[in-house]
């Protein structure tokens, strides 16, 4: 079981991912340029990590607010790996893997910032469940058919 609310989310789980992996990445070159453009890619994938978990002790307009400048860290992150492979001579495939990771923890932030815009618990899914618990209410009673009698 989770020690804090954070470890519930899958952004979070995402965003470490994200971080450990733009951190070990071996850069070939020994420009500074490079070296600055990676140590920025990490700094922003582990501030994202940071709003996220600082999100998930909010509640109402100050959550969402959080979970808006995580994505935009994710979306900065993206820029310097970008930056990255433009200063590396690399082509971007290169970085595949954390381009993937930065846009799946993107998407992730983002429903849970519609789900609070929905009104529902950040952390929960999107949907009700479909049938009642054990020993809840069953299914409605029949009524009266709609739209009266035939004519």
């Amino acid at each position: 079981m989770p020690e804090f609310a954070y470890q519930d989310i899958e952004a979070w789980h995402t965003g470490v991912k994200l971080a450990a992996s733009t951190g070990r990445l071996k850069i070939g070159s020994n420009l500074k340029a490079s070296a600055d453009a990676q140590a920025h890619a990490f700094e922003q994938a582990g501030l994202a990590v940071a709003l996220i978990a600082e999100g998930s002790t909010r509640e109402g307009p100050g959550q969402a607010g959080l979970y808006r400048d995580a994505r935009g860290a994710l979306a900065q992150c993206r820029a310097w790996l970008h930056v990255l492979a433009a200063v590396t001579n690399e082509n971007e495939s290169v970085f595949l893997n954390e381009f993937e990771l930065a846009e799946q923890a993107s998407r992730q932030v983002s429903a849970l910032i519609r789900n609070l815009e929905r009104g529902g618990p950040a952390g929960a899914g999107a949907r009700p469940p479909m049938r009642p618990a054990p020993g809840g209410p069953g299914p409605r009673p029949a009524g009266p058919p709609r739209g009266g009698a035939p004519r």
